[in-house]
């Protein structure tokens, strides 16, 4: 009931805070003249982003367990079903 109260008490406080920062006047940011260069840079007109190399390593993980879980399946269980079998440490447990 305790860890109840202390949520209920943290949200309260953080929504507080939103609501007052909410109603703040908006933050006006000057740029300095040193840093102006910054900003006249030209767009790139040629933006190639490569999406498939985000991808790849996702691909990876995926691929290591679909032939994982094939591994795992595929290997018969010592000793046999419940009666005392037992499945590789490394697969997880599949119900009979």
């Amino acid at each position: 009931m305790r860890e109840l109260a202390i949520e209920i008490g943290v949200r309260a406080l953080l929504f507080g805070v939103f609501v007052f920062t909410e109603f703040l006047d908006p933050f006006q940011r000057v740029i300095q003249p040193e840093e102006i260069w910054l900003y006249k840079n030209p767009l790139v007109q040629s933006d190639n982003i490569p999406t498939r190399l985000m991808f790849l390593p996702f691909l990876a993980l995926a691929s290591q367990r679909s032939t994982w879980l094939a591994s795992c399946t595929a290997s018969p269980r010592v000793g046999g079903g419940r009666a005392g079998g037992s499945v590789p440490p490394s697969c997880p447990y599949t119900a009979p």
